[in-house]
């Protein structure tokens, strides 16, 4: 995922919804390992959750890759 995209929040902070990625925390661990979450802005409110609770519409999203892709 990437900054600004807009997700699908399965288990909202009150019920499931739209949210916007405004950030991504890496988190190298002791054994080689990497943990990554996200803060996502839903309700007003700015939420921190896993990737596995969020859902991806790649086809409305392709925009923000092709950026990305381009070198």
């Amino acid at each position: 995922m990437v900054i600004g995209e807009l997700v699908w929040l399965r288990h909202g902070p009150e019920k499931p919804g739209w949210g916007l990625v405004v950030n991504e925390l890496r988190i190298y661990l002791t054994d080689d390992t990497l943990m990554v979450s996200y803060e996502v802005l839903a309700n007003s409110s700015v939420y921190q959750v896993d990737s596995c609770d969020l859902l991806q519409f790649n086809y409305y999203n392709r925009h923000l890759y092709d950026e990305y892709m381009d070198p």
